[in-house]
């Protein structure tokens, strides 16, 4: 603990900004209290919501539009058109059930034939049909609706196009909607996902604990028992102890290798308590696997030298990463009162032997304004490769490059001969950057793809025919997607602006063109807005997950190194006292090696439930084993307010800190004398743990931690950090003082329930 620095007085640490994501759903609780239920509030289904009745809404349009133009000359025609036209869309909020679609298509019907409505006023009930599975009802509607416009035109090609758009708008229905369900369903879903991830990330952990600890705890528990007739065998329990002991650090240094976020916390606490302002900056990409074990050493490392070298009075700690196969993790260190000298081959050269054995490099350079840098680059552990869009997903992207394709043939329908050719070339170049830049959302390049899509839409239109027009409608809806709104509305209404004029320069209704435009617009923004939301979404829940992972691997190596950790510590210094003690006080060797056998099951009881959850740790008997163990180490004990009432859930946090502190007592400090105290501030518990045994390292340099190694501080700052409270660490009149506070409800401390709703 003693890797802080001078404080008169102690103040809360920053949070630490590699702190993991709030932890997720756990296991045995598959949605926590303070997460809201996935429902129809929640913003990602109903804005899948939204973009379906949009899409619906755009088909429908024309035909209302259109009805209101013939109010003036045809009102009965033109109200029947608007009654069928608002039913429809009306009908389209409600599940398509047999009543639903059977209703659409007889208001569909009644207004194509008793009020001459276009046919392709049926392509939303037929997407009804699509979505309901009821493919044996398409052939007799489409037939009718062919039978219908080939009896108003004799032109089988207006036929023929006018049957395509009613299948294209049905399909686009279907996908949209198709779209919508997936992206409330992987909202609804993310957090079962996470708690699943849990669930088998502790069965891994355990996995892996029961075997060499759980055998390792089980040895010396079983030789405590034989050194009670036989204390030789003390010298065995010794040897299994500390390499027990070292496979617990060792597996916890690996179970925290996934994120920097201890690192990043212990590096701000002791640069706080010296009095370094520190500011952490992160934007790489967790979890990080074996990066982050090198670089853990790395910040550790370099952050104990500014404090206990330099005169420091500023450090700024950035993380960054590069993508690709060979991408890179770099961690930059800058310092401001750091001179190059200070760092030398006694620090740095370990470190970067050990860099570049992992594939990496270490260099250190002073900046122009006078800092002092250290920058740590090694290559990122590889990540699972991107997942496979889900099969609703695929259906729907081969229904809009259906649609990209269709709008190809129904052009081309009405290209002069002599022009097909260009007209394939320039709807090939169309295609493809719609391919591109709107649904696969590439970046680069984006403004010259746009540019170019509009020259290619707006210069061919005199030439290609009156379908050409279509081209409008991709361009603004790839506008729409590709801008943010403040810069996609007036662009869109610029495009539409100019695509009319043409449309009436070139002689044809400015109003149709512009309206036809408008409808491909919405169903285009519609559909691929659908599509990155469901792969934000399913981004977003499997960054939950991985969350969720680190999360978990986290607290199982915090509760290794708080928990089982200093048990062993414990009972390495009780089994060392028993053996000194075993020939010239063979009453108190008895005494400790009955201690080492009851902190060994201790141990293997926290192993047990290390990986189930919260467990029923008593601060009560974590200060009986605290004065007992400095007790063993000559160590007097003042204690204060033992008999003060503690709710559990605090005393399990607080139990924990009081081993931390009482351990590192132990290895780092020359202590004599030591106090605890546990008293209460308003609605705040306070424990206070303070030893003389201040170094004269520490006592000359201020903010000098005695060992860079382990986590501690890191470790309680996130865990005290996670219930609200704060956790410091610094001399104070020539003593170590710890200190940990947490919230509780004023009034009854014994009340747990109400602590659990604070914490």
């Amino acid at each position: 603990m003693q890797g802080s620095a001078k404080t008169t007085t102690p103040t809360t640490p920053p949070t630490p900004a590699l702190a993991p994501t709030p932890t997720p759903t756990p296991a045995h609780a598959p949605t926590p209290a303070h997460a809201p239920t996935p429902s129809s509030t929640d913003p990602a289904p109903r804005l899948a919501r939204t973009l379906v009745f949009a899409v619906a809404a755009a088909l429908v349009s024309v035909h209302f539009f259109k009805a209101l133009g013939r109010l003036p000359s045809d009102p009965p025609a033109a109200l029947t058109i608007l009654a069928a036209s608002s039913t429809i869309l009306i009908l389209e909020l409600r599940r398509a059930s047999p009543l639903r679609i059977s209703t659409q298509l007889a208001c569909a019907f009644t207004a194509i034939t008793a009020a001459g409505s276009s046919v392709g006023l049926l392509a939303v009930p037929v997407g009804a049909v699509l979505l309901r599975g009821w493919w044996p009802l398409l052939p007799p509607v489409l037939g009718t609706a062919a039978w219908i416009q080939a009896a108003r035109t004799a032109s089988i090609r207006d036929t023929t196009d006018t049957v395509t758009m009613i299948i294209l708008g049905a399909m686009m229905i279907y996908a949209v909607t198709t779209l919508a369900a997936l992206a409330a369903r992987v909202h609804s879903t993310r957090l079962t996902l996470a708690a699943a991830a849990v669930t088998g990330e502790r069965l891994r952990i355990a996995e892996g604990l029961n075997t060499e600890l759980a055998s390792g705890l089980g040895r010396i528990r079983t030789l405590a028992a034989h050194a009670r007739q036989d204390p030789s065998v003390l010298t065995r329990l010794l040897t299994d102890a500390r390499a027990t002991l070292a496979a617990t650090r060792a597996t916890a240094a690996d179970l925290r290798s996934l994120s920097l976020a201890p690192e990043a916390a212990s590096a701000r606490a002791l640069l706080h308590s010296a009095g370094i302002e520190a500011t952490v900056t992160t934007t790489h990409t967790e979890p990080l696997g074996a990066a982050g074990t090198v670089l853990a050493t790395v910040l550790r490392e370099v952050v104990t030298a500014v404090v206990r070298i330099g005169d420091a009075r500023r450090c700024h700690i950035t993380t960054s990463d590069s993508a690709g196969p060979t991408g890179q993790v770099t961690l930059r260190v800058l310092s401001d009162g750091v001179p190059t000298a200070a760092l030398g081959a006694d620090i740095l050269d370990p470190l970067a032997d050990r860099i570049r054995e992992s594939g990496g490099r270490l260099t250190t350079s002073l900046e122009a304004d006078g800092w002092f840098a250290v920058e740590a680059s090694v290559p990122a552990t590889p990540v699972a490769l991107d997942p496979t869009d889900a099969p609703e997903l695929r259906r729907a992207m081969f229904l809009y490059y259906l649609l990209l394709a269709s709008f190809c043939v129904r052009t081309l329908l009405y290209v002069p001969a002599v022009l097909i050719a260009p007209a394939l070339a320039v709807l090939a170049v169309l295609c493809t950057l719609q391919a591109v830049y709107s649904v696969r959302d590439a970046k680069r390049g984006g403004v010259p793809a746009i540019i170019l899509f509009a020259v290619l839409t707006f210069l061919p239109m005199h030439w290609f025919g009156q379908n050409w027009i279509a081209s409008l409608g991709l361009l603004t809806g790839s506008l729409a997607i590709a801008l943010p709104w403040r810069a996609a509305i007036p662009a869109v209404a610029a495009a539409l602006a100019i695509g009319g004029a043409l449309a009436a320069w070139d002689g044809t209704s400015a109003v149709s063109a512009v309206l036809n435009a408008m409808v491909t617009c919405l169903i285009v923004y519609g559909f691929l807005r659908l599509a990155r939301l469901v792969r934000e979404l399913q981004e977003a829940s499997e960054g939950l997950t991985r969350a969720a992972i680190v999360t978990e691997r986290l607290r199982a190596a915090r509760d290794l190194h708080d928990l089982l950790g200093h048990g062993l510590a414990a009972i390495l210094l009780k089994a060392e006292l028993a053996r000194r003690l075993a020939d010239t006080d063979p009453e108190r060797c008895l005494t400790e090696i009955h201690d080492v056998a009851r902190l060994a099951a201790q141990g293997e009881n926290e192993l047990r439930t290390l990986t189930g959850g919260p467990r029923d740790l008593s601060f009560r008997d974590e200060l009986t084993s605290a004065a007992a163990v400095l007790a063993s180490a000559d160590v007097t004990v003042e204690i204060e307010g033992d008999d003060l009432p503690i709710p559990p859930e605090a005393g399990a946090v607080l139990g924990v800190v009081l081993r931390e502190a009482v351990t590192n007592v132990l290895r780092h400090s020359t202590a004599r004398h030591a106090r605890i105290a546990a008293t209460t501030r308003g609605a705040v518990l306070r424990l206070e743990v303070e030893n003389d045994g201040v170094t004269p390292l520490a006592s000359s340099a201020p903010g000098a931690p005695v060992s860079s190694s382990g986590s501690g501080i890191g470790g309680l700052t996130l865990r005290l950090s996670e219930h609200g409270g704060t956790f410091t660490a610094g001399p104070d009149d020539g003593w170590w003082l710890v200190r940990a506070e947490l919230p509780v409800a004023s009034g009854d401390h014994s009340d747990a329930a109400t602590f659990a709703r604070i914490a």
